[in-house]
């Protein structure tokens, strides 16, 4: 065997080790540790519980006085011993090796471990690194200590947007612990609503509401071991817990309660602290956005970030702005959103935080609006460019709201960029995580509708049927602005199969709740809706009227997607549109039309252009056999392929050729010179 001494790679050398051969592992054991003095092995092993090592914090837990001289010849003599900054003041061992010293420790001192987590989490306090005494501390099996540091510090960690390492706490104490400190349980169950687990941040959020209500109420005192809670703080803490209720039902669809929770919130607190009266507004704007009433949400919204700039905390600014940015979206005002947007990013550059932005999962969704605006206005590459970095960056996190939105976004520029193949395994991506994760109800809703849209333009009518069915969504029940997303995306099914009459007594409902709340986004998708039924019926005057309405309504923010994505009924319309305000007045300005009739033609180009490329060779074979009139067992039966597979590509070609028939998608492949 080699001695590891003299050697001047050691991290590339083990690198090659990985697992848990034994061989290797002997090896390792053997000529490193076994060859060592029995001081030095005990150093070793009773070290190896530490994450980060250093001179006094070795003295401290091994009761010694020459713990950075061992350090500094362990680092000479290459014992894989890694030093942390230029002073070498702090160090940490190799994983593997680390790991392998932790299991010889467990077979030879088990008894002596807990103690040294004592030592090491007592260290960490007084020289407050509070995060690694926490760590220490629920390896020693302290939960009660290790709770009364985190008391003291767990704010700080979320406002700086630490929330993986309040998850990772909350998820290693017991409930019980958890229950009976109200700070905690407020944090940690903000971050489990965002990471989607609903249940389990209600039960966290009731036991803080119930402890601190009745101490209030009796005049109580919440005992702490470093000092008495006076009323005033107690108050101002349910003020807190108030908002994440808020935030809680909001995403849970449990409305009922949402203002009692906002009245709370503002009443227990004040100016004096920014940045939870920042919070109060924000909870607000979140009721308001809820109910459906814009105005009132963006209102509040803009308190919020008022007094959320006034405390400095990037993470408050840039989650109010997002949301403030949704709401303005909503109210048609695309370009303002995307300004707001464009503040937050520059923020955020001025700062020097542009790289950790692109990269940190709580910024996801700032790149995705933007994107998102983008797609609206036909702006591809940059749309494309800016949903991939909010994409990539929600997947950094648990957030599931980012996630959802993100992938959403970027799902749907591939689309409209042609990139079909990626769009569908984005989509898929979304599916498994409806499965793993308690998705919020308002998110549920959404994917319903995008899945709908997607299976009405596939022609899957039978699919987007059975989604329908699931949510027992029905022309005589309620329609709130909770679930009028996934009501459109029922009238376009409707549509499809043709039910005009039920189809019309739907998007009334929905055109007189979006009118009412002033929801522009939602008013040009219904009239563009309108506008198709009537199309379908015949009623040719009556659909280029809701159209011209539409385009009146979207031409002052430059929205040309929602036009184009309607394809060929809305198109046509507008040609028709296009050639009559040619020879008279119109309220539309010609300057947009010819703009969005450019896009649509360059469109219809692109797809023209890709088709050949990107249709693979097994898919122009079944193209080919579709020319020939076979079933699909009988193509199956052909290539030696399923009956599954043979449908998974028909649907590509449909998708490619921007087709809705077989027929149709043999004669645009005869158009194209594909057969």
């Amino acid at each position: 065997a080699l001695s590891m001494q003299g050697r001047e790679d050691i991290s590339g050398f083990i690198q090659a080790f990985t697992g848990d051969n034994r061989y290797i592992m002997d090896y390792l054991i053997e000529e490193v540790l076994n060859i060592q003095s029995e001081d030095v092995k005990d150093f070793l092993l009773l070290t190896s519980i530490l994450k980060q090592i250093s001179g006094p914090l070795c003295d401290a837990v091994l009761n010694k006085n020459d713990s950075q001289l061992i350090l500094e010849s362990l680092e000479k003599n290459n014992m894989f011993i890694i030093p942390l900054d230029t002073e070498r003041n702090w160090y940490r061992y190799h994983r593997l090796f680390a790991d392998l010293l932790k299991q010889r420790l467990q077979l030879r001192k088990k008894e002596n471990i807990k103690e040294l987590h004592i030592k090491a989490s007592l260290w960490f306090e007084e020289n407050e690194m509070y995060a690694l005494a926490i760590d220490h501390g629920l390896e020693a099996g302290n939960y009660k200590k290790a709770m009364q540091l985190l008391d003291g510090i767990v704010e700080k960690i979320w406002e700086s947007g630490q929330h993986t390492a309040i998850m990772k706490f909350g998820k290693l104490l017991p409930d019980d612990i958890i229950e009976k400190n109200p700070n905690f349980c407020l944090f940690y169950s903000w971050i489990l609503i965002a990471s989607g687990h609903m249940q389990e941040a209600e039960k966290f959020l009731n036991a803080a509401e119930r402890t601190i209500t009745k101490s209030i109420n009796k005049d109580v005192i919440i005992n702490k071991e470093e000092g008495d809670q006076s009323k005033q703080e107690l108050k101002e803490l349910l003020g807190k817990i108030s908002v994440a209720f808020t935030y809680l039902l909001s995403n849970t669809g449990k409305t009922d309660k949402i203002f009692k929770y906002c009245e709370q919130a503002y009443e227990n607190l004040s100016e004096e602290n920014p940045l939870w009266f920042s919070w109060a507004w924000f909870s607000y704007g979140v009721a308001y956005f809820t109910k459906g009433d814009m105005q009132e949400s963006s209102k509040a919204f803009n308190e919020a970030l008022k007094f959320g700039k006034k405390s400095g905390s990037l993470y408050l600014i840039s989650t109010t702005v997002i949301r403030l940015a949704y709401g303005e979206m909503r109210q048609g005002n695309y370009k303002f959103a995307y300004k707001k947007c464009n503040e937050l990013l520059k923020l955020i550059n001025d700062g020097g935080y542009s790289q950790m932005a692109k990269n940190e999962w709580s910024f996801a969704s700032l790149f995705s609006v933007m994107g998102y605006i983008q797609y609206e206005w036909d702006e591809l590459e940059l749309a494309l460019q800016n949903s991939k970095i909010g994409f990539d960056a929600s997947k950094k996190g648990k957030d599931i709201t980012h996630i959802v939105f993100s992938t959403m976004v970027y799902a749907r520029v591939l689309h409209s960029c042609g990139d079909i193949n990626n769009a569908d395994e984005i989509i898929r991506e979304l599916d498994l995580l409806s499965q793993e994760k308690e998705l919020p109800f308002n998110l549920q809703l959404t994917i319903t509708a995008w899945k709908v849209g997607v299976y009405v333009e596939q022609e899957q009518l039978e699919k987007a049927s059975q989604l329908i069915k699931m949510l027992d969504l029905g022309i005589d029940k309620e329609i709130t602005n909770v679930n009028e997303l996934v009501y459109i995306s029922f009238a376009r099914l409707l549509i499809a199969r043709y039910k005009t009459d039920e189809a019309e007594k739907l998007l009334t409902q929905l055109h007189t709740l979006a009118e009412t709340g002033k929801r522009i986004e939602r008013l040009i998708e219904i009239k563009n809706l309108y506008a198709v039924l009537h199309k379908i019926n015949g009623n040719n005057e009556e659909a280029l009227t809701y159209l011209t309405q539409s385009l009146i309504l979207a031409e002052r923010e430059n929205l040309l997607m929602f036009f184009i994505r309607e394809g060929k009924p809305v198109a046509e319309l507008l040609k028709e549109i296009h050639k009559r305000q040619a020879s008279t007045k119109s309220h539309l300005s010609r300057k947009f039309l010819d703009k969005l009739m450019l896009s649509i033609e360059k469109r219809e180009k692109r797809k023209k252009d890709t088709s050949t490329e990107t249709l693979s060779r097994r898919e122009i074979d079944v193209l080919r056999l579709i020319a020939e009139d076979l079933s699909n067992q009988e193509i199956a039966d052909m290539l030696f392929i399923s009956l599954n597979t043979v449908k998974t590509h028909a649907k590509n070609i449909h998708l490619k050729l921007d087709v809705q028939s077989r027929s149709k998608a043999v004669a645009k492949a005869k158009e194209l010179g594909l057969l």
